[in-house]
């Protein structure tokens, strides 16, 4: 058993330094009639771009070359085109995004700034764009909600740390207050950088994030009662709460917001975190009962002590890495 557990420790630990999963951006916006400004923005993957290209059907014509630069572990890539009448009718594909574990978040915004929102994966890797006049604004909440929903999902540095969370709460009304806390300090943060109020380089926020869980799971693996972290759990959500929020917002600058419904699409990503937060509980919750079932000599203790092993150990690899980042 110990074996299998030292195993699985160091398996995951490896899988947690594993492909970037920041979605793609690509933003098409008018300026003017017949004339469209494309930026196109592309997580590196281990330091390199994954071979994706973006490619319009013919009738389009290259205004200005492609401008290409490396900011903040991405690559970006600028450029203009033409295209008579407009892009109504078109078909957009991401060449190389079908089997690929990417995602990519079209946006096209026309000259009286609407904005059509649309999600491209390995199962729809092109779009075909309508009459943005046909476009509803329910299209952009979905889009942001299941955006924010994936971004928790898979962003396993923020859900260690909300495993954690539970497991210092100990009571349902102390998780319930400390889950809130949490809640409330990365929307504030998330907030204020994703408006760009408040903006922290994004680096050292990784680094502290990762530094947090290590924290939290020294302070399980501890398990004394009448310590400051066991005692009043939301002051750790809330402290740290507010540098994740710079992490989420970091997402959001990658695939931008949408210049008229910037607060609107906010909310829902926000919304979307939320949602996802509370899943990933009740599927704990659930794993633990099951664990339970089959292991009926498994007491909570113990429960506790690999929570703190798993997570510590995988903070600690993505800590050493982040801080080489520097």
């Amino acid at each position: 058993m110990r074996f299998f557990i030292l195993f699985s420790l160091f398996f995951f630990s490896a899988l947690s330094s594993a492909d970037d999963m920041r979605p793609a951006s690509l933003t098409i916006k008018a300026a003017d009639s017949s004339s469209y400004d494309i930026s196109w923005t592309v997580p590196l993957k281990n330091g390199k771009r994954p071979a994706f290209s973006v490619v319009f059907e013919n009738g389009n014509k290259m205004l200005a070359p492609k401008h290409a630069r490396q900011i903040n572990n991405t690559s970006r890539e600028s450029w203009s085109i033409n295209r008579e009448p407009d892009l109504s009718g078109s078909t957009i594909l991401i060449e190389g995004l079908a089997g690929s574990t990417y995602e990519v978040l079209l946006r096209i915004i026309d000259e009286e700034q609407q904005t059509i929102t649309a999600v491209l994966n390995t199962d729809k890797p092109s779009f075909i764009v309508p009459d943005i006049n046909t476009i509803e604004a329910e299209d952009t909440i979905l889009t942001y909600i299941i955006l924010g929903v994936e971004h928790i999902l898979i962003g396993l540095d923020h859900l260690l740390f909300v495993a954690c969370l539970v497991y210092i709460s100990g009571t349902r009304n102390k998780l319930l207050l400390t889950i809130t806390g949490f809640t409330i300090a990365h929307s504030i943060t998330l907030v204020l950088a994703a408006t760009e109020v408040l903006t922290i380089p994004i680096l050292p926020v990784e680094a502290v994030i990762a530094l947090s869980i290590v924290f939290l799971a020294w302070e399980i693996a501890k398990n004394k009662k009448d310590s400051l972290s066991l005692k009043y759990p939301i002051l750790v959500s809330s402290s740290f709460g507010l540098l994740h929020g710079f992490g989420f917002a970091s997402v959001l600058s990658d695939i931008g917001l949408p210049e008229t419904e910037k607060i609107s699409a906010l909310l829902y990503f926000n919304i979307g975190v939320e949602i996802g937060q509370l899943l990933f509980i009740f599927v704990l919750f659930w794993v633990y009962v099951l664990i339970r079932v089959v292991n009926s000599k498994l007491n909570v203790q113990n429960f506790y002590k690999l929570v703190s092993y798993f997570s510590g150990t995988v903070a600690m690899i993505w800590l050493i890495s982040r801080l080489q980042a520097f």
